[in-house]
């Protein structure tokens, strides 16, 4: 055994061995009703704010922009999240590619802005689509500026070897643990172990649900079915404290 080693072990026997890693960069999502955030004033977390919600038939798009007020620390630039939902009858797998160019240019024009960073697209993507908006977020990738990054939400089904996910062109993948139905013991037991590929790095979970944190989450996005307090915020940090 080293010196230096023998020496380590030394201490972390006389002493408490602090953890080196660190907690996850905390996102909390601000969806659509009333929200003052201002209380996250020099605090060290993001917002991911919904934006717009885009329906989609086979022929047309309608955009829902934000009604509700946001109010954010000054100086706080969050990141844009759009939520995309088919219509009943509805398949992105219909889109021609024309529809797609023009889908992608729509999402860029309501994204693109001073006060916000970033894209993120919520959208639930049936088998059948997979290759549809595989499509889509790569014409987004070659049309976004480079400054601004690209993030989906998933489906914890998503994140296991081979999935479709391994090709999306996007900076992240967020695996969505929470509203999952019959099946949530199952993943959940599987994420605690460690955030499966393709998914790792980064993991939503819901304030109203169980918040286990899976190893090596580097960016943890909290959903609220209720506006966020104070209180709420202080008890995430609290949980993700060592």
């Amino acid at each position: 055994m080293s010196r230096g080693r023998f020496i380590l072990l030394l201490l972390c026997t006389t002493l408490a061995c602090v953890p080196t890693s660190e907690p996850p960069r905390v996102v909390l999502w601000a969806w659509e009703r009333p929200e003052d955030l201002r209380f996250l004033e020099g605090q060290p977390v993001d917002v991911a704010f919904l934006l717009a919600t885009v329906e989609l038939t086979d022929t047309a798009t309608i955009v829902r922009s934000r009604r509700q007020p946001l109010r954010m620390p000054a100086g706080m630039v969050p990141r844009a999240t759009v939520r995309l939902e088919m219509r009943e009858g509805a398949s992105l797998a219909r889109f021609k590619p024309e529809r797609i160019s023009q889908l992608a240019d729509q999402l860029i024009t309501l994204a693109v802005r001073p006060d916000a960073t970033g894209l993120q697209l919520d959208f639930d993507a049936r088998e059948s689509e997979y290759d549809a908006y595989l499509s889509l977020l790569q014409t987004l990738r070659e049309r976004l500026p480079s400054t601004h990054r690209l993030s989906i939400t998933g489906l914890a089904s998503w994140c296991v070897p081979g999935s479709w996910v391994t090709r999306a062109p996007v900076d992240e993948v967020v695996p969505q643990l929470f509203r999952m139905g019959p099946e949530s013991a199952v993943w959940r037991r599987r994420f605690a172990r460690e955030i499966p590929l393709p998914c790792q790095g980064s993991v939503g979970l819901a304030f109203d649900e169980p918040r286990a944190v899976p190893p090596g989450t580097r960016t943890l996005y909290v959903f609220n079915p209720k506006p966020w307090t104070s209180a709420d915020y202080a008890r995430i940090v609290a949980e993700l404290s060592p």
